[in-house]
């Protein structure tokens, strides 16, 4: 929680604690620095654009690492914080099943299907967390992640929530209630891997 927390307050400080807001284009796991005390510092600012406040997003070449580029940036070139907002989803779900966006050792159909495990091993009472944890985190942390992450990569940019509001979801149980209401209400699939336990 403590990297996922720390990453996610940097960049909500790049898109709306600074003007011109910084959009990163390339969060992923090797740019999430970690000091001794597990604190995460968003590195590599290599492809970052300035993004002014009159302006809702800029075209550019598309640029980043395959498996975090958002959809719609990847098809048409156009920028705006909600593309880090699907990066940094697609970050936690990297954390949360311990597997990379992209893996060409599995099968074609599986090569970038992280939600899928997640939601197989929660259903298999698995919790969903990556093998590589030595314990499983605590079930209420671990919906509100899940959750989190499953508003950061809504193929739909306008739905991603801001990484402020990402941010209460992580910290606030108030705003995982209603995050859980809103998944219901918009996906009958989802209250069948969520409730308010």
């Amino acid at each position: 929680m403590r990297i996922l927390l720390g990453t996610a307050k940097g960049l909500a400080y790049l898109h709306e604690g600074l003007e011109p807001k910084i959009v990163h284009r390339d969060i992923k796991s090797s740019n999430i620095l970690l000091d001794r005390h597990w604190n995460s510092k968003v590195s590599d600012f290599g492809l970052a654009k300035l993004l002014c406040s009159e302006r809702s997003f800029v075209i550019t070449r598309v640029m980043g690492t395959f498996g975090y580029v958002a959809p719609e940036y990847a098809k048409t070139g156009k920028l705006n914080e909600r593309s880090d907002v699907y990066s940094f989803g697609v970050l936690v779900m990297e954390i949360v099943t311990g597997r990379t966006p992209v893996d060409y050792t599995r099968p074609a159909d599986e090569v970038s299907n992280q939600l899928a495990e997640a939601h197989g091993r929660r259903e298999e009472g698995g919790g969903g967390a990556g093998p590589r944890l030595p314990e499983n985190p605590p079930s209420k942390a671990l919906k509100r992640v899940v959750l989190a992450a499953l508003r950061c990569v809504d193929p739909d940019g306008s739905q991603r929530p801001s990484m402020a509001h990402v941010v209460h979801m992580l910290e606030d149980d108030q705003i995982l209630r209603d995050e859980l209401k809103l998944a219901r209400d918009l996906s009958p699939h989802a209250s069948d891997c969520y409730d308010d336990r």
